[in-house]
């Protein structure tokens, strides 16, 4: 068996949890549990769309602000702007949105401060500090896109159904919001006692989003199943369902399509939808207890209206409505406070700047048993070891095993967990657990077989890898773990290079692949092409002291001894590690051991 060091870097050190590939796999379409689009680590694939701030607390005042990052005097106006531009650099966006407002007071601000002030709160969630701005730029016709989205979302909360219809149309005038402005336009209308009228915008905008002769997007297919229920034309409604029943619905879309079948008595079609449709992510018994006892027909439009404004921004997929995506989660929260499908998307974004702490107070307001619990609870865990907690991260783990206790996708991750936290048995248990319950991914296999590899069961643990690799044999992470282990244990090596070619092949950017390369080769006698693959790799990874040796080792044999002495000496300075540490001193004391040069050398 290899020595912890060298199995230990085939997989990548520099392992960081993220939770953005979370929230868009479990919401996407594609109901398997894994992805050829493995993270690094080859871990359970965490994959979701966005940034977010909480939308509920005012802005700390300026002169309660603290951090040595922002260091300008802001004591005048232009210290406020330099300093509200810096934390917005830092994607600090509540202190930068404070910071604007401060620049605001006593002067008559530029159009370009009245701007910055305005994004700012609307990104930050103010939405009626947003909405005062934006009107105080109307006054001097100043006119930006989104600064009629804040007003807006004042009329609807307050249901001023008229002034909606008003503000929708200045909505309109951005070419880039149409489909918003017509939606929300095609809502009021209804609500405004106009049924037919509004049904009728609602899918003249569907047509305008989706071109002539173009099926209507399946988002507006379903706002018009909602709105006929809403406006109680039940034949309608139940027609268009049917519809969407046939569709490849994403699962936010799935999960409000079953709320409507439950809602009208149909409860063994919305459990083979939701079936059909939820990862393994969705705790499924939870989801339908939640829908079960959800209010029925007469749900809040505002609610309605917000669910809405977040299908549409998830829809649009130009540049414009990907950048303006986190202030229409925002908008649809100040609408409908409880939206938890807002508080989860506005979670995942904030996690993906590093406001764990904000993300997490969003994810609590989600109850764990609700329709979106167990997802919120599997992005807190990711967000918790982010934050170097990995202990407090796997208890979360282990409390959403006890209540969805027959989901193979939950020891998988929780098994990834204590795998990177060396509890190696616990990892192999968590494992073989799911492959109980029927698992049988590739990632899985992997994995198992690295914890395997671990626990010394080289046999166990090579069966699984070559599983691993039988079941997708794109998985660049099992083809270089199974072809360096191979390689540093001198066997089977014309396998081992034809493994790490393949890896290679698939990712030719990672240091560490293209190092397993060179190292197959310099075991197999090839000191010669193998230099030219450490070389690459240790510009790829210029701070891996493994890779750094590496080519120590080849510069010696081929003769090159100062070189590889430098090596060995940036190696072990780099290196953290007492066991190499060691052996790179020896190597520096007495070069090269004759049993660590390759026979055919």
């Amino acid at each position: 068996m290899p020595e912890t060091r060298a199995i230990s870097r085939i997989a990548h050190k520099a392992y960081a949890v993220v939770g953005a590939g979370l929230i868009a796999l479990a919401m996407s379409s594609c109901v398997t549990t894994t992805t050829t689009a493995e993270r690094e680590q080859g871990d359970t694939p965490e994959a979701g769309p966005l940034t977010a701030g909480e939308i509920t607390t005012e802005p700390a005042a300026p002169d309660g602000i603290s951090g040595t990052s922002l260091v300008h005097d802001i004591s005048t106006i232009s210290g406020h702007f330099l300093a509200a531009r810096q934390a917005l650099y830092m994607n600090d966006v509540r202190r930068s949105a404070a910071f604007f407002l401060e620049a605001l007071n006593g002067v008559d601000p530029d159009a370009a401060l009245l701007r910055q002030a305005f994004l700012t709160q609307y990104y930050y969630g103010d939405i009626e500090k947003a909405a005062a701005i934006g009107r105080q730029m109307e006054q001097l016709n100043l006119t930006m896109a989104l600064a009629g989205e804040p007003g807006t979302a004042l009329a609807i909360r307050n249901h001023d159904w008229p002034a909606t219809l008003v503000l929708a149309d200045v909505i309109a005038e951005d070419n880039n919001a149409m489909d918003l402005a017509g939606i929300i336009s095609a809502w009021a209308t209804a609500a405004n006692g106009q049924m037919d009228a509004g049904i009728s915008q609602l899918a003249d905008t569907g047509r305008l989003i989706a071109g002539d002769n173009a099926p209507l997007p399946t988002h507006v297919q379903l706002n018009l199943m909602l709105m006929a229920e809403y406006l109680g034309l039940d034949d309608e409604a139940q027609q268009r369902s049917a519809d969407l029943r046939s569709q490849d619905l994403p699962a936010g879309m799935a999960i409000q399509l079953a709320g409507f079948l439950v809602r009208n008595g149909q409860l063994p079609d919305a459990k083979a939808l939701l079936d059909d449709r939820l990862s393994q992510q969705f705790n499924h018994r939870a989801v339908i207890d939640s829908l079960i006892v959800a209010p029925g027909r007469g749900t809040d439009i505002g609610t309605l209206i917000a669910n809405n404004i977040i299908e549409v921004a998830l829809a649009s997929q130009s540049e414009d409505a990907r950048r303006s995506r986190s202030a229409r989660l925002r908008l649809a929260l100040f609408i409908a406070p409880e939206l938890d499908f807002g508080h989860l998307l506005l979670a995942q974004e904030l996690s993906d700047v590093g406001q764990y702490e904000e993300a997490i107070l969003h994810l609590d307001r989600i109850g764990v048993d609700d329709v979106f619990g167990q997802l919120a609870q599997l992005l807190k865990a990711s967000i918790v070891e982010n934050m170097d907690e990995p202990e407090r991260a796997v208890s979360i783990l282990e409390a959403i095993i006890i209540r969805d206790r027959d989901n193979p996708y939950l020891y998988h991750r929780v098994g990834d967990n204590y795998r990177r936290m060396q509890r190696y048995a616990e990892s192999r248990d968590a494992y073989m657990r799911a492959v109980a319950l029927g698992s049988d991914s590739g990632a899985l296999h992997r994995n198992l077989g690295m914890a395997l590899e671990r626990l010394g069961d080289d046999l166990a643990a090579e069966r699984h890898l070559l599983r691993a690799v039988e079941i997708d044999p794109s998985d660049s992470y099992a083809l270089n773990y199974l072809g360096y282990w191979w390689a540093d244990e001198g066997r089977n090596l014309d396998q081992a290079v034809g493994l790490i070619e393949r890896a290679v092949e698939k990712r030719p950017g990672s240091g560490f692949f293209v190092d397993s390369l060179g190292w197959v080769h310099f075991k197999l006698g090839n000191p010669h092409k193998a230099v030219d693959y450490l070389e690459r790799a240790t510009e790829l990874e210029p701070s891996d002291p493994e890779i750094t040796g590496h080519l120590g080792d080849v510069y010696w044999v081929l003769g090159r001894y100062e070189e590889a002495r430098f090596k060995w000496r940036l190696a072990r300075s780099l290196s953290a590690d007492d066991e190499e540490r060691a052996m790179l001193t020896s190597r520096l004391m007495n070069g090269l051991s004759p049993d660590d040069i390759p026979a055919a050398n």
